[in-house]
């Protein structure tokens, strides 16, 4: 142990001479003292820390809280993300039954997928959450709730259309093609819809796109009569083919074609009302004899035209179509 009196000496380089070393204060080595002492302690804290909660894998009482509650938010996270999913499900339900049935009903066209399922183009929406969500089920249940919001919207605006051509059901069942082109009592059905043996090359198959209609009387002149009300689309002619035609365009989807015909007594552009005469049977264009050809044409595809109008009419029920037709003309 060192004396009071004991000091230390240091050469000097410049004087070769020896100088008295100053020694610190009794304080100022015991403030080294503290500091050293504390240093090493919070070494030693900081190390036993790393080794129970990393190493040994020891969780403090706060850890434990701080798990809990996010073991909590993400069920609830799961349990939206699973209402979500479901809300989803239904929705895309609710759009298949919308396009097949409600808007094909009144002949709406469908809504494409592109439309309803259109994102949100530009910047990304969700980084700032992606910052803060290192799972990734917090980002997934903010952009499904997003996009099931947009299609709800747009499924709205459908049924809100569909809500006012349902208030126009009346109006559509007088447009849609529902009574035959010809007093049926007066013709025989010459030829159907589908897959053929072509009449004029006999040799070969081809898809007829309606139904052949042939007087009885095996003359021309027959009268033809629109079968639901309408505006004339076309009136042509067509010599490898339809002959003189008349192309009605009913709304709704719906479209009636009237095919090689002696004359037609219409104008394109004029309105029609349902059983109203447009023009006579004859044997003009790519035909083998006097008959009507009468295509019924629901949102651009061809349909067969005996599901649509009732064969079977009393004559007395289609003369009186055709009458009230002659009551109420159409300009």
């Amino acid at each position: 142990m060192r004396k009071k009196s004991d000091k230390e000496y240091i050469l000097n380089r410049e004087t070769l001479d020896y100088d008295v070393v100053e020694q610190p204060s009794v304080f100022k080595r015991s403030l080294k003292a503290a500091a050293a002492y504390i240093v090493s302690s919070v070494t030693v804290f900081v190390l036993a820390l790393f080794l129970i909660t990393d190493v040994f894998r020891v969780r403090t009482p706060k850890r434990l809280l701080v798990e809990r509650d996010s073991r909590e938010w993400h069920s609830k996270l799961d349990m939206v993300q699973r209402r979500l999913e479901s809300a989803s499900a239904a929705l895309e339900d609710m759009e298949r039954r919308d396009n097949t049935l409600y808007r094909s009903v009144f002949g709406m066209e469908k809504i494409p997928g592109d439309i309803r399922n259109a994102g949100y183009g530009g910047v990304d929406r969700y980084s700032n959450i992606r910052e803060r969500d290192a799972s990734g089920v917090l980002t997934s249940a903010v952009m499904l709730s997003d996009m099931l919001l947009k299609k709800a919207y747009v499924q709205s605006r459908s049924f809100d259309q569909v809500m006012l051509l349902s208030e126009r059901a009346a109006e559509m069942a007088l447009c849609a093609p529902t009574i035959p082109p010809v007093n049926y009592a007066h013709v025989r059905q010459a030829s159907g819809f589908g897959t053929r043996v072509d009449p004029v090359l006999k040799d070969r198959y081809g898809r007829h796109l309606g139904v052949d209609l042939s007087p009885k009387s095996g003359q021309q002149g027959e009268p033809i009569y629109v079968t639901g009300n309408g505006v004339v689309e076309e009136v042509g002619y067509d010599a490898g083919g339809y002959g003189r035609y008349v192309l009605v365009d009913h709304g709704f989807g719906y479209k009636t074609r009237y095919a090689h015909l002696r004359s037609a007594s219409v104008i394109k552009g004029q309105k029609l009302q349902r059983g109203q005469q447009i023009a006579e049977m004859g044997n003009t264009g790519r035909s083998t004899g006097t008959h009507l050809h009468y295509e019924v044409i629901y949102m651009g595809h061809h349909v067969n035209p005996v599901n649509y109008y009732n064969k079977d009419i009393l004559p007395e029920d289609y003369a009186a179509i055709i009458n009230s037709s002659n009551e109420k003309p159409l300009s």
